[in-house]
């Protein structure tokens, strides 16, 4: 009877079927459509979107589009939403136990009619440690490393976006300088041609200069390859279509500062913000609940119950009470414990080798980016200007006849290729300082439009108990919830 009454209680399957079409065009038109209407989402038609013009694709729009449709954040929400569903919900008592049949007589001295008279029994189990605590406490320890992870990922994802952001518009800025060089050496076509009209120049050495003029436009579509690669893997990161990634503005990128902060100031940095270590920090935490949990396995439960039973043979009702307790003298969780002791040993040992590697990694970057300023510094210092006299020297020559064509040509090779070198040179800048803020975890300069909201919080070392405010713990780990 009483299961009669409690299953009905217990949750229920219903099917869910994956709608794997649907997904995918959902997928596509959430791609191409929402990241343009987001201002009225009641007009979610073609043409409307087609006639809303785009804005500037700025590293804050970017920022803003991520968190609302990067695919890596709503995985790592949904795991998060996975653990969070047993830590919302305490560990339950142990269920009670019935026990009912019949007892069957037999003898010489059965005096009853009937052979066979019932027996039930109800029996509870009362927890004599605190295991429930326990696993309460690493329930919220695996949500708590969830939510953390989540808070990582996002940490992780932001520093990649101004890592995708910066070669977006450094692409851009590649192509400009190439098609400024295309121009210049069409010019320097036409200056020859002029010089073969007077006599001072041969076809030989037109055909040259418009076969450099055919290689730089071959340079070109590389520059466009280039371009289409980072805007896809930006794409990949956003979640949105290469399409709202124009127009950019002029001014995409900020300019970087003369100096970076010294080596010990963006040490204490990388503590409390390398993701890490903040992951390792709260495993630890997590290896704390479970040794805990499987020391409070050590103590047994206790065991109450109520049985009643009826004498074969005679009219007499037997009601009793079973008291028990597992006596722990062979088997006192051992293995658990020493498995759980030696897993939190592990996981201390990883967070000195991961904080070996991450200093490493520090100082690895630090250095690269000052060897890239200072070659950028010289470049821009001495280099150019010394590239731009002599092409200038070099054109002033040939319009008076005092050098050949061939020269000028060379004349400007080298200047195109200083000017392809300080560009190159400009993007492993950059590329130093991303790399210098993956390795502190942590955004060292604000870009255009970019604020301290879009900012990841520090992932500062946690020295209480792992706790889980849910709530606050969602708005800090997805902020655009």
């Amino acid at each position: 009877m009483a299961l009669i009454i409690l299953v009905p209680g217990c949750e229920k399957y219903r099917a869910k079927p994956l709608a794997t079409h649907q997904i995918l065009v959902d997928v596509e038109r959430t791609r191409r459509l929402l990241a343009t209407i987001e201002s009225d989402p009641s007009s979610v038609t073609s043409s409307d979107s087609q006639k809303t013009p785009k804005p500037d694709f700025t590293f804050a729009r970017a920022a803003d589009l991520m968190r609302t449709h990067s695919p890596s954040l709503k995985e790592a929400k949904a795991e998060y939403e996975t653990v969070r569903a047993s830590a919302t919900i305490k560990t339950p008592f142990p269920n009670p136990s019935v026990e009912a049949g019949p007892q069957f007589g037999f003898g010489p001295d059965l005096s009853s009619a009937s052979p066979y008279t019932p027996f039930g029994s109800l029996g509870f189990t009362i927890p004599t440690g605190k295991r429930l605590k326990r696993q309460d406490e690493l329930n919220r320890a695996h949500a708590d490393l969830a939510r953390m992870e989540s808070a990582i990922k996002y940490r992780e994802l932001y520093l990649e976006l101004r890592r995708q952001f910066s070669r977006l518009a450094l692409a851009h800025s590649r192509i400009s300088a190439k098609r400024k060089i295309a121009d210049s050496a069409r010019e320097s076509t036409t200056l020859t041609k002029r010089l073969i009209e007077v006599g001072t120049a041969t076809a030989l050495d037109v055909g040259l200069i418009e076969l450099e003029q055919a290689r730089l436009q071959m340079d070109m579509y590389s520059a466009e390859t280039t371009l289409a690669d980072v805007a896809a893997d930006l794409s990949k990161l956003i979640g949105v279509h290469t399409d709202h990634f124009v127009p950019m503005p002029e001014s995409a990128l900020a300019w970087l500062p003369d100096s970076v902060p010294s080596l010990k100031q963006l040490q204490q940095m990388l503590t409390q913000n390398h993701p890490g270590l903040a992951r390792l920090r709260a495993r630890y935490e997590v290896s704390e609940r479970e040794l805990r949990l499987e020391v409070a396995k050590q103590y047994p439960d206790f065991t109450i119950g109520p049985h009643f039973s009826r004498e074969v043979g005679e009219r007499k009702n037997v009601l009793g009470l079973t008291l028990g307790i597992e006596l722990p003298i062979f088997d006192r969780n051992q293995q658990a414990v020493a498995t759980a002791k030696k897993r939190r040993d592990e996981i201390q040992v990883k967070y000195e080798a991961e904080a070996n590697r991450a200093l490493a990694g520090l100082d690895r970057a630090w250095r690269g980016y000052e060897l890239a300023s200072g070659k950028l510094k010289l470049l821009k210092t001495s280099v150019l200007p010394k590239a731009s006299a002599n092409i200038e020297l070099a054109r002033k020559s040939i319009e008076a006849g005092a050098t050949d064509s061939l020269r000028f040509l060379e004349t400007e090779r080298s200047q195109r290729a200083v000017l392809l070198d300080a560009l190159e040179t400009e993007l492993a800048v950059r590329e130093s300082w991303v790399e210098l803020e993956l390795a502190v975890g942590y955004p060292l300069m604000l870009l255009p439009g970019e604020t301290s909201l879009f900012v990841p919080a520090p992932l500062e070392p946690q020295t209480a108990p792992a706790t889980l405010h849910l709530e606050a713990d969602v708005k800090r780990s997805f902020p655009h919830e």
